[in-house]
Formats: C-alpha cells, sequence, structure tokens
C-alpha cells in the first residue's frame, strides 16, 4: 500500500512540475511587446483655459526654475521611460523670476496614465507630472490639489473650472490653440506605438491588416487612427478600431485576446510592459 501512495505522490509531483514548465511557456509567449515603428511623432504641452495667461506663465517660471536649481533631473531621474525625451534636460527653458502669490492651483490629471499621473500605492497621487507640478506650486507658494478628468471630456472639464490645467502627457494639438486655448512650451517628445502579444506573430503594423486594434478614447492615438487622421489609410486596414475609456482597459482587452493590439504613447507602453 505504501509503495502504492508514493507512487501516487511522485506522479502527482510530476504532473505539477510538468504544468509549471507549461505555464511559464504560456507566460513567455504570451509577454507584451512593442511594434519597432514610431507611428506618429508629437510634443506633451500643459493646457490652460483662453484667459490665463497669467497662470501659465507663473507655472512656466516655477518650471524654469526647478530646471535651472536641479529639482527637475532629480525628479525626472525617478522614471526611467522617460528621462530620454524630456525636453527641459537637453535644452534647458530661460530662467525666468518666479511670482509669488496666494490661491490654490488645481491640476487636471488623467488618473490611470503611469508615469506621468497616477495612484500609487498609498492612494495618492503620483506620476512625473504630478511631482513637477507639486514642487512648481511649493515654489509659487500655491496650494496644490488634484483633480481626475474624464479625458475624453478634459476640455470641458477645464472651461468649467473644475481645474485649472490638464497636465497629464497631454499632446499638444493645433486645434487646441485654434480654439484658444493656452498652451504651455512643449515639455517632452513622444511617438504612438502598437503594443501586441509575443505570440501572436505580429511585426509590422501591416501584420494588423484584418485585425482588431483598441486606444484610449480622446487621445491624439484615437485622433490619428480617425477617418480625418494622419493614419487614417493604416486604420482602414483594420477590422475595427476599439475605443476605451483608459489605457489599462485597452491593455485588459488585449490580454483577453478580444483585440489584437493596443495603439497607445510609447512611454505608456514602455512602463506597462516593464511593471507587468
Amino acid at each position: 500500500m505504501k509503495k502504492i501512495t508514493a507512487l501516487l505522490l511522485a506522479a502527482m509531483m510530476l504532473f505539477a512540475l510538468c504544468a509549471c514548465g507549461q505555464n511559464d511557456d504560456v507566460a513567455a509567449v504570451d509577454k507584451f511587446v512593442i511594434i519597432n515603428e514610431e507611428l506618429g511623432a508629437e510634443q506633451y504641452g500643459i493646457a490652460f483655459r483662453a484667459d490665463d495667461q497669467e497662470t501659465c506663465d507663473a507655472i512656466e517660471a516655477a518650471i524654469s526654475q526647478l530646471v535651472a536649481d536641479g529639482t527637475y533631473a532629480e525628479i525626472a531621474a525617478k522614471y526611467d521611460d522617460i528621462v530620454d525625451n524630456l525636453i527641459f534636460l537637453q535644452d534647458a527653458p530661460e530662467l525666468k523670476e518666479v511670482p509669488k502669490s496666494s490661491r490654490t492651483f488645481i491640476m487636471g490629471i488623467d488618473p490611470e496614465y503611469p508615469p506621468f499621473s497616477y495612484m500609487d500605492d498609498n492612494g495618492e497621487y503620483s506620476g512625473f507630472d504630478v511631482e513637477i507640478c507639486k514642487a512648481a506650486c511649493d515654489l509659487l507658494g500655491w496650494d496644490f490639489q488634484v483633480f481626475g478628468v474624464n479625458w475624453e471630456q478634459k476640455l470641458v472639464q477645464l472651461d468649467a473650472g473644475e481645474c485649472d490645467c490638464v497636465w497629464s502627457g497631454m499632446t499638444i494639438l493645433d486645434s487646441m490653440k485654434e480654439a484658444g486655448y493656452i498652451i504651455s512650451a512643449p515639455y517632452y517628445y513622444n511617438t504612438q506605438v502598437l503594443v501586441v502579444k509575443e505570440s501572436s506573430g505580429i511585426t509590422t503594423s501591416a501584420d494588423l491588416a484584418g485585425k482588431v486594434v483598441a486606444v484610449q478614447l480622446g487621445t491624439s492615438g484615437d485622433d490619428l487612427l480617425s477617418e480625418e487622421g494622419d493614419l487614417a489609410e493604416l486604420s482602414a486596414t483594420f477590422s475595427e478600431v476599439v475605443t476605451c475609456d483608459s489605457f489599462l482597459k485597452c491593455f485588459t482587452e488585449l490580454e483577453g485576446n478580444s483585440v489584437d493590439a493596443v495603439f497607445v504613447d510609447l512611454p505608456v507602453a514602455s512602463n506597462y510592459i516593464n511593471n507587468k
């Protein structure tokens, strides 16, 4: 009886080891990878209401001081995924006098957009943009607050006074300038990329013909893939473009095989894959 029990236990252990090996293989095969194509060059900036040049000037002055005293580089060093493309680390802005005043400044962010803005493990808003804004407000003597916007409605919420700026990896668009919004000097060079599962066999955007691609609603990627966008010809080859209200949901759709690729900002893709 003991021999039979021992044999059964040995068989069960062997099966478990085989299963673990199979799971490891699946995990390795199904990891996310970035297709090595840059599909949309753009720059990030900060948006303010049309009548609020004064606030923009004050924030830019504070940022110039943060760059000059090394605080900007110190904060940037925490975020490996973006540090190489931060404009002010290569071309410092003109140093301006920081005006001191007393007010409450409400920063509008996408709360699910790491590494620029997100909720950390302590339930606090964090990220590169959040840290820079808080440091700028400290210099200005402003009370700092954060407001999580609905990204598709971000400009509506800005106009309504729910926040004083939109500052969260926001692409500078000509349409925003034409609408009268005050836009800061650009601070980050960005490109759009496609993320797929390594096991998919997809290696170029051409391989996505007849496939389903997800993109976050209201982003520059969404604009690029629209019928009037610069990548309309590419998106016309997809069987469908699925829009989600956050990039995290886009990746969840990819994980569940509901879509074949995600179209997203490079630093966001890199951050997600590196921390997955």
